[in-house]
């Protein structure tokens, strides 16, 4: 009776080691991921984006320079916690994933958490061999570069998250949403046009049309400070 008791013991303590120690081991050791919030991540995103769309061949008249959003940045972080290699469903409903936004574009790629920015988006990017700009055709899939390119795009908010259960231990989602949204059909992603030809009333940024009332991050970051600061000024 006593032996029986002390293994019974022994395997309710081995069940509590094991419930214990297997999250630590499989989540909180997972290679860190940057934050959405992590001013370098913004930038290399943005970068990369821009750099691309104002060398774009044909070069585009109309196209967006594109700043960062901190809504769509959060629903695609909240979207790459799930672990799904899929689209997100409301991208697809109209106002579905924020009341603010009409639909949202969306790409995904998954690969090695350790992946940088550019690669991620230059993935995307390689997808222009398949795609047609004269007749508007693509032969494969180009849906993630036409939603790059998209010239009536200027927000986008990206995120990444350890996802093992996809693939191996080291897997990263990647996703970027975009607003608005691109790839309507028989619709070209941009005009073609000596860069800023039709920006209308935007300015033109380094062959970019630069959005109207633009805030960068950083300096939505520094107006938040003034009004704390004045706020505290008050107070004291």
């Amino acid at each position: 009776m006593a032996l029986k008791k002390k293994l019974n013991f022994l395997w309710t303590l081995a069940l509590y080691l094991i419930a214990t120690r297997l999250p630590k081991a499989f989540g909180n050791d997972l290679p860190r991921v940057p934050s959405i919030l992590d001013p370098k991540f913004i930038d290399a995103f943005l970068n990369i984006h821009n750099e691309l769309r104002r060398k774009v061949q044909p070069p585009a008249a109309d196209m967006n320079q594109v700043i960062w959003d901190q809504k769509l940045a959060k629903l695609a972080k909240a979207w790459t916690r799930e672990c799904k290699l899929g689209h997100n469903p409301c991208t697809s409903k109209q106002y579905g994933c924020l009341l603010d936004y009409d639909f949202i574009g969306e790409n995904i790629y998954l690969g090695e958490i350790e992946t940088q920015p550019e690669d991620v988006v230059n993935n995307w990017y390689n997808e222009n061999t398949d795609y047609n700009f004269v007749d508007n055709t693509c032969s494969k899939i180009c849906r993630n570069y036409t939603q790059v390119f998209w010239a009536k795009t200027f927000k986008i908010g990206c995120a990444v998250s350890n996802c093992p259960n996809l693939t191996r231990y080291s897997a990263g989602l990647f996703v970027c949403n975009y607003s608005p949204t691109g790839n309507f059909l028989d619709f070209r992603p941009y005009r073609k046009g000596d860069p800023c030809s039709m920006c209308g009333q935007r300015k033109c940024e380094n062959s970019l049309c630069r959005p109207m009332n633009r805030k960068t991050p950083h300096q939505k970051a520094a107006c938040h400070v003034l009004v704390l600061g004045f706020i505290l000024q008050r107070l004291l």
